[in-house]
């Protein structure tokens, strides 16, 4: 698919067109009748002194998109808001879940929330992927008053859960900005004594999503500060609140290799690092170089969060993926579903019961959310990610099928 530019559009009032999705397989009720009175203000939180607003309830109430704006050439702001205009509750950092039907078949993909709770409407930013499924779908498919089914919001990153000091280093890069940016806005606007140091890497200017976003938060809070790293630069681009150019500095800071950011840029901004609660997020390599930089400077890795959202390919692609396959066959049992099937040594789990009819959710294909969370009662698998499981989950046989791959012959049960 193209990743031509979508202009920006907005919903006023709504003109709501035939649901496009239903909530077939999910559990979930029938949505109530829209109301031909409903009316979206775009950054409108609810403010009745009498009344605790209603809070939106993903089993019973689909989003409906009322606004879509290009952040960059391939990645795109989705704005929604509730059919009922309750309020979306969340803790800053998490994903929602969104059901997306495709040509008959419903596919689950996670999403980070970039927008702040407590308020009326509900923000995604998706990155359109190479031969990706849902979310080039989205960018070209998706159109204002659209609905869509979704799935609870969650996720184990978020700065209510991971306690933090009021001094932090916030680092993204790519569209791992998008839980970044929902925490360091919430932290602005609640709490004064937050000191917020921003680091988002990218490869220019032109691929810095939210770059406007923070140019006006840093007129609006002294407390933020911001650094780019720009792979296609000769330094690291400098924003203050009195100044809306981009300054270049320290050209010896960047590594023009892997546009990685290194110690040296650290230790440079950072003096005080170890002072700091460090969340993190964006592609594996690039956080992996972050925690690494982390150990060598001593810091407390009681302070260090990070979550890795590796976007999904399409399900062909996924069908081709395999760590360690071999051409030796073992079989797959899924009693619950009448399934004995002959799958290669080493393929993911998640590829294997989703080829053979098995309705397992895949939404983040990433080791993060647990929404592929099974139990092998019989066999083994080789894991790499027990994130959202216990001990307990663990020692019961429990796995995540997007992080596991098949050792032997297995039996697996979905509850």
């Amino acid at each position: 698919m193209s990743s031509t530019k979508t202009p920006s559009s907005t919903l006023s009032p709504p003109v709501l067109k035939s649901l496009k999705l239903n909530s077939s397989g999910l559990g979930q009720a029938t949505p109530k009748p829209l109301s031909p009175k409903l009316s979206f203000s775009l950054g409108e939180t609810i403010t009745k002194p009498s009344l605790k607003p209603a809070v939106w309830s993903p089993s019973t109430t689909p989003l409906v998109l009322v606004k879509r704006e290009s952040e960059t050439h391939d990645s795109m702001s989705f704005t929604f808001a509730a059919a009922d205009q309750a309020l979306f509750d969340f803790k800053p950092g998490q994903f929602v879940t969104l059901a997306v039907k495709i040509e008959n078949k419903t596919h689950y993909r996670a999403y980070s929330i970039s927008s702040a709770p407590q308020q009326k409407l509900l923000r995604l930013t998706i990155k359109r992927v190479p031969d990706g499924l849902v979310s080039n779908w989205l960018a070209d498919n998706l159109s204002i008053g659209d609905s869509l089914s979704a799935l609870n919001i969650a996720g184990q990153f978020n700065s209510s859960d991971c306690k933090h000091k009021s001094k932090l280093l916030l680092i993204s890069a790519g569209c791992g900005i998008t839980p970044v940016m929902s925490i360091a806005k919430t932290l602005l606007a609640h709490n004064s004594d937050a000191d917020i140091e921003f680091l988002h890497c990218a490869r220019d200017k032109d691929n810095v999503i939210f770059h406007d976003e923070m140019q006006t938060l840093l007129t609006q809070y002294s407390n933020f500060k911001v650094q780019l790293l720009l792979e296609n630069s000769d330094g690291f681009a400098s924003f203050s609140a009195n100044d809306n150019t981009n300054e270049k500095t320290n050209s010896r800071a960047l590594s023009h290799q892997t546009g990685m950011v290194t110690a040296d840029v650290i230790q440079q901004l950072y003096p005080d690092l170890n002072q700091r609660t460090i969340f993190l997020c964006g592609p594996v390599g690039f956080m992996k170089a972050v925690e690494n930089i982390a150990q060598e400077s001593d810091f407390d890795m009681a302070n260090f969060f990070q979550e890795s959202f590796t976007p999904a390919a399409d399900n062909k692609q996924q069908d081709q993926i395999s760590s360690g396959a071999t051409e030796t066959s073992v079989m797959l049992h899924v009693p619950d579903f009448a399934v004995e099937a002959e799958v290669i040594q080493g393929s993911l789990l998640l590829n294997a019961l989703e080829k053979h009819g098995v309705p397992v959710i895949g939404a983040c294909r990433a080791g993060v959310c647990g929404s592929c969370k099974c139990k092998v009662t019989k066999g083994s698998v080789t894991s790499t990610s027990t994130e959202t499981l216990t001990e307990e989950d663990v020692e019961q046989g429990f796995v995540l099928a997007c992080s596991s791959t098949l050792k032997d012959d297995v039996t697996v049960a979905l509850n």
